[in-house]
Parts: structure tokens; C-alpha cells; sequence
């Protein structure tokens, strides 16, 4: 809960939290949380991009914060932090 909370920002405890690997072209480990409540702006329509609360990580390396290409938007409310082993690290550390 510890972890949530500081992954999260969030002062509740998670509602389901999803730890799982996959191995493949791609390997990586992931731990995804859904929050208790909904985000207050979740439904907020217009021209304001969505960010998703998914951290990158290479080899324990922070690469960037909002990764748009990991979940689609309909999903920007999941939180958590994914670690891959093989993922070339020139990608650029900038957003």
C-alpha cells in the first residue's frame, strides 16, 4: 500500500493491483494499479491531452514518466511502473 501510495500520489489504497512478466521479442515486468475512486477530470472532453501515470524504466533506469505508447487512453486512470531488460537505452530521456 506503501508503494501505491508513493507511486500514485494517491491518499486511498488501490482498488486491484496486476504484477506480471512477459518474456518474448520484448521482456518486461509491470505492476499496474487501478485507484479506489475516479479520477475528478477522467470524463473532462476537449483539446487537454490525458496523461497516463505509467513510469518507464530500462534496467532500473527512470526513462520518462508518461509513455503514450504502453496503454491507450480510454486506460489513463491505471497507475504503475513497467521495467523492461532489452529495451535499446537511446531513447531519448526528454518529454
Amino acid at each position: 500500500v506503501a508503494f501505491y501510495k508513493s507511486v500514485s500520489n494517491d491518499w486511498e489504497e488501490h482498488a486491484a493491483v496486476k504484477h506480471f512478466s512477459v518474456e518474448g521479442q520484448l521482456e518486461f515486468r509491470a505492476i499496474l494499479f487501478t485507484p479506489k475512486r475516479a479520477p475528478f477530470d477522467m470524463f473532462d472532453g476537449g483539446s487537454k491531452k490525458k496523461h497516463n501515470h505509467i513510469k518507464l524504466y530500462v534496467r532500473r533506469v527512470f526513462i520518462m514518466d508518461n509513455c503514450e505508447d504502453i496503454l491507450p487512453e480510454w486506460l489513463q486512470f491505471v497507475r504503475g511502473i513497467v521495467d523492461s531488460e532489452d529495451l535499446p537505452l537511446n531513447i531519448s530521456r526528454e518529454t
